[in-house]
């Protein structure tokens, strides 16, 4: 479905102004030039630091605010713990209205469209010139629109499948290199034992199916000079529906939400044996199933193209800055040194992420492999070659909000009773086509 509408919409302020600009040249957010205030301006100051990672009430996130504090003198960090990027998104926003904002915003990477295309964070190129070369260009790439920095990595997801090992073996199936392959190992497995199957089909992981999409060759958001392009209801993207579909229909997988006490109890009973996700999954699954250590592996993620190992980063988030901070520089300083500085890259691998920052992508590779699977050595190395040698850049549209919406629910009850997964996906794509137009955007 290709629409064209009028160009962006005046009457809608600030917030078409500004993606107007990112997709015609990138050119840089008013403000971007350090008008903000802060200790450059003389005196002590507190940065309040919106996150969800670190947690003020983990010794080990305190130990890491303690380090920046004591190398610089009359900052004061304060750790203020939000939900994920939904929930963030919008108290952003609300914030920004109500000009009381905080410093520092951890977001997801999906997430920062739609607070660009608002005005409500700055512009930090320039802020983070210095450590460009301590994070990989494709992992800037998560945080960057139209050529301009607005967030530091955090942390990075390389996609992978991680897998029960000796229930593989007792099922006769070998790791899967490809979808295909996959397929058939989920047939074998449910003949065996119909009460096993291979991996849970979570509708709600909008993510998860994008960077399906993605791997297949779809784009679900783009730019066209000042257009944005929609390929939800694409061909390429509907085939990974109907992929799903007949693994659904023919009741290969178990269609049922991830992370609940039941999916916890199938998981440690084993009868869900893998999960197709990130490098982050093993430190999840291990969270919820310690008892099966060292029964899992992790491998590249499944292609639909043999010889073609091409993913998408899954999930990761970045630290971004308010607009309207008061300390917008030294917050800048802060976010730049926890993401990409060598010190505060390594650090942030305590708190059992994958950072973002070469220091601490290289650290990962002297590390022990995840709780989970002590005997697989070489996972971050695997884990970093795909970072190094297969991920793709996907895009995010401002109204992410609004395609999730759209899509979770309706793919539930598609898997639930029997309907369309396209019609999920081309009614999605009318949905998001409808909201940019009615945004003031021109969809092309």
């Amino acid at each position: 479905m290709k629409t064209q509408r009028t160009a962006f919409n005046s009457t809608h302020g600030r917030r078409r102004v500004v993606l107007a600009s990112l997709l015609v040249g990138g050119f840089a957010l008013a403000g971007c030039s350090g008008a903000a205030g802060g200790p450059d301006s003389g005196g002590d100051v507190t940065l309040e630091f919106w996150t969800w990672s670190l947690k003020s009430a983990d010794p080990r996130a305190q130990e890491i605010i303690d380090v920046y504090e004591a190398e610089n003198p009359g900052v004061t960090i304060k750790l203020s713990e939000v939900g994920g990027t939904t929930e963030t998104t919008s108290k952003l926003l609300a914030a920004d209205r109500a000009d009381d904002v905080p410093d520092v915003v951890q977001l997801e990477y999906r997430g920062i469209p739609a607070v660009v295309s608002a005005g409500a964070v700055r512009d930090i190129t320039e802020d983070v010139a210095d450590s460009r070369d301590s994070v990989a260009d494709n992992i800037w790439e998560l945080s960057s629109l139209g050529g301009q920095v607005y967030g530091v990595p955090q942390d990075i997801g390389p996609m992978m499948l991680t897998y029960r090992t000796d229930l593989f073996e007792q099922y006769g199936v070998e790791a899967p290199t490809t979808w295909a392959e996959y397929a058939a190992a989920a047939e074998t497995i449910h003949a065996q034992d119909p009460s096993v199957s291979i991996a849970s089909f979570s509708a709600t992981q909008f993510e998860f199916f994008a960077a399906q999409a993605a791997q297949a060759g779809a784009e679900w958001w783009s730019t066209d000079g000042d257009s944005w392009e929609v390929g939800i209801d694409s061909e390429a993207s509907l085939q990974t529906a109907d992929y799903w579909q007949d693994l659904v229909d023919r009741g290969l997988v178990s269609v049922e939400p991830l992370l609940t006490p039941e999916w916890n109890a199938k998981v440690n009973s084993g009868k869900i044996l893998s999960w197709a996700a990130a490098a982050w999954a093993p430190s999840v699954i291990y969270s919820v199933a310690p008892d099966t250590a060292g029964n899992w592996a992790s491998v590249p993620l499944p292609q639909w193209d043999a010889g073609d190992p091409a993913v998408s980063f899954l999930g990761g988030s970045a630290y971004l800055i308010p607009e309207k901070s008061k300390n917008a520089e030294a917050a800048a300083k802060f976010a730049a040194w926890l993401g990409a500085s060598d010190e505060g890259s390594e650090l942030l691998l305590t708190l059992d992420m994958y950072p973002g920052g070469n220091a601490g992508r290289e650290a990962t590779l002297s590390n022990e492999p995840p709780r989970l699977m002590p005997e697989q050595t070489d996972f971050y190395e695997r884990a970093d070659e795909i970072i190094d040698n297969t991920t793709i850049p996907i895009t995010w549209g401002p109204n992410v909000n609004v395609a999730s919406s759209a899509f979770g629910d309706a793919l539930n009850d598609a898997a639930l009773n029997g309907k369309s997964f396209r019609d999920v996906y081309i009614a999605t794509q009318k949905a998001v086509v409808a909201d940019l137009e009615k945004s003031g955007y021109t969809v092309k």
